[in-house]
């Protein structure tokens, strides 16, 4: 259990926004929990965040030692940039419940008047209904709303951050599934808001050299500058929470955006990945450096996939911009090796499309087909990574990668 401070204490009279989230991994404290922290920052939101650990078993023993305080590592490259390396203290989450062994409290939760909001990242298996199994996620929401709508309390706004198309939509749908027949089917139906979302930042955990910043912080989470936001909402959200406009877009539909991110970022790393391991590179970043493997993925971003993305000129070409950023981030160490896993499932869902939908035949990424095909052939037919760069050292000539 996580306790409250002498500040919090003090705040007593303050109107809190409660918010349960479920979830309390690195992703969630690196980007939805630090939105409320930046919006507690600069409003009068007052947002708290109380997280449910949604597996069985107890919670890290961290949370309580160090209140649910800690700090997010920001680093990479910015719009300018120049080199990024900021520590933030995080002190919007509260506490954090074991679902399994203090169901009773986050009961309590759900019927206190003060909760206004529903987060959740439980993986993208974590949205699924079982009939026989109320257990799962959707089957938890939807007893707390029960509980909550026993209360006669108002609904609360869901935002999941699962990364699932239609999100929001489809937990909506379960949760409904499990309360049917029931009159609380109807109170959510009516009073509570699911909206689909789409999120964008890296966020990669418990930094190696966190003792370096603060010895004492086992919860620190590293995260990159960039993050990315878009909520399938109307643009009055904002009037109930206060969500900072440069990172988070309402807007009537996210499919644009999904394939801005999926083309633009996943189909242009699926595309270098394999030309990159023949020719000996080991990470993201050491292509980037050299200047023949830079020209083909500024091509491939710019030439061949920006005309297939169906968004304004200057808003699909500022992303491609911060896409190349996010790969010369000279603290992300990106392993080709781990990229390249399911690398020919990925090129079919991620790459393919663009080609599909080329008024002709982009030869950067067709090229990639033909590099997956080597790579595979090479690597054997289970697509074994491991130390795969070294044994391929320099096969694959630079000039066969521009040509």
């Amino acid at each position: 259990m996580c306790k409250a401070g002498p500040a919090a204490r003090a705040e007593t009279a303050v109107k809190h926004n409660k918010i349960l989230q479920f979830g309390e991994g690195v992703f969630l404290r690196g980007f939805p929990d630090a939105l409320v922290e930046r919006m507690n920052r600069e409003s009068d939101f007052h947002g708290e965040v109380y997280a449910v650990k949604p597996r069985p078993g107890a919670v890290q023993e961290a949370f309580a030692a160090q209140d649910c305080r800690y700090h997010l590592l920001v680093r990479g490259v910015a719009d300018d940039g120049t080199l990024v390396e900021r520590l933030e203290e995080i002190t919007s989450l509260k506490r954090v419940y074991s679902s399994s062994d203090e169901w009773g409290e986050i009961e309590k939760l759900a019927a206190d008047p003060e909760l206004r909001f529903v987060f959740s990242n439980t993986t993208e298996a974590g949205i699924a209904y079982d009939e026989n199994n109320p257990d799962t996620f959707p089957g938890k929401l939807a007893r707390l709303l029960r509980k909550r709508f026993q209360a006669g309390l108002p609904g609360v706004v869901v935002l999941p951050f699962e990364l699932i198309e239609h999100n929001g939509e489809t937990l909506r749908n379960y949760v409904l599934r499990y309360l049917a027949g029931e009159p609380a089917a109807e109170y959510v139906r009516k009073e509570c808001r699911f909206f689909d979302t789409l999120v964008d930042r890296i966020v990669s955990g418990f930094p190696a050299d966190a003792a370096q910043f603060d010895p004492d912080d086992r919860l620190m989470v590293a995260a990159e500058p960039f993050a990315f936001l878009a909520l399938q909402a109307p643009e009055a959200l904002r009037e109930i929470l206060p969500l900072p406009a440069d990172t988070v877009f309402c807007v009537p539909d996210i499919a644009p955006y999904r394939t801005r991110k999926v083309r633009l970022l996943n189909a242009s790393h699926t595309a270098m990945v394999a030309g990159g391991l023949l020719a000996g590179f080991q990470e993201v970043g050491e292509l980037l450096e050299t200047p023949v493997f830079r020209k083909r993925i500024e091509s491939t971003l710019y030439d061949e996939i920006l005309p297939t993305v169906p968004l304004p000129e200057r808003e699909k070409r500022s992303f491609a911009d911060a896409v190349l950023r996010r790969f010369a981030n000279p603290f992300a160490h990106h392993k080709l090796a781990s990229i390249a896993l399911n690398s020919a499932a990925k090129w079919r869902v991620r790459v393919l499309p663009v080609i599909l939908d080329s008024a002709v035949l982009p030869r950067y990424l067709a090229r990639s087909f033909g590099e997956l095909y080597s790579y595979y052939r090479r690597s054997g037919a289970a697509g074994d990574t491991a130390a795969v760069a070294a044994r391929f050292a320099g096969e694959y000539p630079f000039e066969a990668f521009l040509s």
